[in-house]
């Protein structure tokens, strides 16, 4: 629009770059709620913490469409050019201090997220760094669009990907995954460095499934996959759906103080869940811990599954003492 002259050139440009660049830190801010949610996945801290943070972004959006009838942030001269005012500094430090604030919280918070998570955010965050520099230190270059387009499609690929593994019903990782996951850590992992595994299966779920249907069942696993995360949540662990009613957890250590910290969170969650639900069976599970052994994957999986069912035959063997314990009716 620079330099045209028709009928409403000016207060078109004028309207188009306030739009701009309310859209801009709209964008900036929208992209921190993203990060925050890919990494917590947590609402109401989303609410919370960002009805604070949104406020920056609310103002520079209020001042630019000010600028409609004062020269804030920049200005449109008689022949319709545009030009800058020393306060076009204010949004720009705004829209940089949330992508930073975006790059800082994925770097800090990495340890809780595996390369596949975390590069859908940083390729977003790459190009529009590099198109909104370029577009700031050289006026009349227009990248800034261009950046973000670049950067969607960088995402949208990335979160493609994604999906292949996870779990669509619990949102947990999936077989996919570990099966990546283990290839890499036995690639990556020191020699001296151990890795334990628990595998976990629900207790009754075919009964749960066959007396209540398969829409609580499912409602079951959900929780199930809730209940694990919430016991997982000061580790470092993976945890993952490892098929039907099976869950696995990773740990990147044997320490004894880790494996009961989360075998103690697991029992208080279940405790917890099923105080809170009555319309189902008491939800319990069967376990077997394993820790691998000179890559050897094959068993450690092996060695898991067979403690596993071992612990779920005597859970059965203990149920049928208990109903012969019971004096008949009759």
């Amino acid at each position: 629009m620079d330099g045209k002259l028709f009928a409403g050139a000016l207060e078109l440009a004028m309207f188009l770059n306030c739009l701009s660049l309310a859209l801009a830190v709209t964008l900036a801010f929208l992209w921190v709620c993203y990060v925050d949610f890919r990494l917590f996945r947590d609402r109401h801290r989303l609410h919370k913490r960002y009805s604070i943070v949104g406020i920056p972004a609310v103002l520079i959006a209020v001042l630019a469409f000010c600028n409609l009838f004062f020269n804030i942030f920049f200005g449109v001269t008689s022949d319709n050019n545009y030009y800058r005012t020393p306060l076009f500094l204010l949004p720009c430090l705004v829209i940089y201090g949330y992508m930073t604030y975006g790059a800082i919280l994925s770097f800090r918070s990495r340890s809780q997220m595996d390369q596949y998570l975390f590069m859908p955010a940083m390729s977003f965050l790459v190009p529009i760094y590099v198109g909104s520099m370029i577009q700031l230190l050289n006026y009349g270059i227009a990248l800034i669009w261009a950046s973000v387009a670049l950067g969607l499609i960088l995402l949208y690929i990335n979160l493609q990907s994604e999906e292949i593994f996870l779990d669509p019903l619990t949102n947990l990782y999936n077989r996919n995954y570990l099966v990546h996951h283990m290839d890499r850590l036995c690639r990556q992992v020191a020699p001296d460095h151990s890795i334990t595994g628990i595998l976990l299966d629900v207790n009754n779920f075919k009964y749960i499934n066959d007396t209540y249907g398969h829409i609580k069942g499912d409602a079951v696993l959900r929780a199930m996959g809730e209940i694990l995360l919430r016991a997982t949540d000061q580790t470092q662990a993976v945890v993952a759906r490892y098929g039907g009613d099976e869950f696995l957890i990773l740990l990147h250590s044997a320490q004894s103080e880790s494996l009961q910290q989360i075998t103690d969170s697991i029992q208080r969650e279940l405790q917890a869940y099923n105080a809170s639900n009555h319309t189902l069976p008491p939800l319990s599970v069967s376990a077997g811990i394993a820790t691998l052994v000179h890559t050897d994957v094959f068993s450690f999986f092996q060695d898991m599954d067979a403690k596993m069912y071992a612990d779920k035959k005597a859970f059965y063997l203990r149920g049928e003492a208990e109903e012969a314990a019971v004096p008949s009716k009759e």
